[in-house]
């Protein structure tokens, strides 16, 4: 059984649609989602502990996206869309219903620089959005503070608008 990860979670956002769709976006605060006593309240996105090929499995399995977070540990907007952006039941909500989302460390020597360069991935945080196929649907750069902008760019990029 695979371990799930809670990541509890600044810059412009722009969110980029493979049919070329674009919007630009900015910030606001929410609270954190609680865990306690080693359970996960399910209110929050639940980040699986898997490699980005059993991810893809399981988002073709599930009929779901793949979204991953591509992050660094020195990053500060990564961090701060990890602690009050990901834990919220809004958040949470929409993405584990849509999506199979996983964590990259696009600095981490071996498997994450290659995934980043391979999707070519400078810029952190970024969200980028795979189909179960692998193909690239499209990818949000920087952090997005307010959560309906933020949902919006992923609904936007899915085509569930």
């Amino acid at each position: 059984m695979k371990t799930i990860k809670l990541f509890v979670g600044i810059c412009t956002l722009i969110a980029t649609c493979a049919c070329g769709n674009t919007k630009a976006e900015s910030q606001h605060p929410v609270q954190a989602t609680e865990i306690t006593n080693d359970t996960i309240k399910e209110e929050g996105t639940v980040f699986y502990d898997m490699t980005l090929e059993e991810a893809l499995e399981k988002a073709k399995a599930e009929k779901k996206y793949v979204l991953i977070n591509f992050h660094t540990k020195t990053c500060a907007p990564c961090k701060k869309m990890e602690k009050t952006v990901f834990p919220t039941p809004q958040c949470g909500e929409y993405i584990n219903k849509h999506f199979i989302p996983i964590t990259i460390d696009g600095e981490d020597n071996g498997t994450g620089t290659e995934i980043a360069k391979k999707y070519s991935v400078f810029i952190f945080p970024t969200y980028l959005i795979l189909s179960p196929e692998c193909f690239k649907e499209g990818e949000i750069f920087g952090a997005e503070f307010d959560i309906d902008k933020f949902l919006e760019m992923l609904k936007t990029i899915i085509h569930d608008v």
